[in-house]
């Protein structure tokens, strides 16, 4: 954990912590590599085009290979996917490689890669971004999306917890 946080910085990590958010694995295949991280920070940003935003630590590991690989796909979780969410944000002792190992996957058109039983998969380009503060924004453009009609519950991180949201 990081030390010497200023007492805004800790207040902002805890009033962000209250609000629920749902979970996301990307994923990126590429020239550069294979990689997935969970993820809250990502939003809508228009739906002409379907465009998305995503902000990501300058220092996580997948920094770099998104930005060289540029494409991939947003995974939004069931509340079934708890192990997804734990082992792609590092919680388990699981190398970066052997995550996807654990999971079943498929690609889609673009050919990346999309995890079963997902609500939604969402794949796109990136095609601006720019850096704000410890974190880089990425604007995707989505062209892709598969829905999944037979699953109604969602995973989400509640003050530094996996819930589920129930319909």
């Amino acid at each position: 954990m990081q030390t010497n946080l200023s007492q805004t910085q800790l207040l902002f990590r805890e009033a962000m912590s209250v609000c629920a958010a749902g979970v996301h694995v990307i994923t990126t295949d590429g020239a550069t590599g294979r990689f997935g991280i969970t993820m809250t920070a990502v939003s809508s940003v228009t739906d002409e085009p379907p465009t998305l935003m995503l902000c990501v630590n300058r220092q996580a590991q997948i920094y770099p290979i998104l930005q060289a690989n540029g494409v991939l796909c947003v995974n939004v979780l069931s509340s079934q996917q708890i192990d997804v969410a734990e082992h792609f944000a590092g919680l388990t002792k699981l190398t970066p490689e052997a995550r996807f190992e654990q999971h079943i996957w498929h690609r889609g058109k673009n050919g990346q890669l999309q995890v079963d039983g997902a609500l939604a998969h969402l794949h796109g380009k990136i095609v601006a971004n720019h850096e704000v503060g410890t974190h880089g924004v990425f604007y995707v453009q989505i062209d892709e999306i598969a829905l999944n009609p037979h699953i109604d519950n969602a995973l989400v991180y509640f003050r530094r917890t996996f819930g589920t949201f129930e319909r």
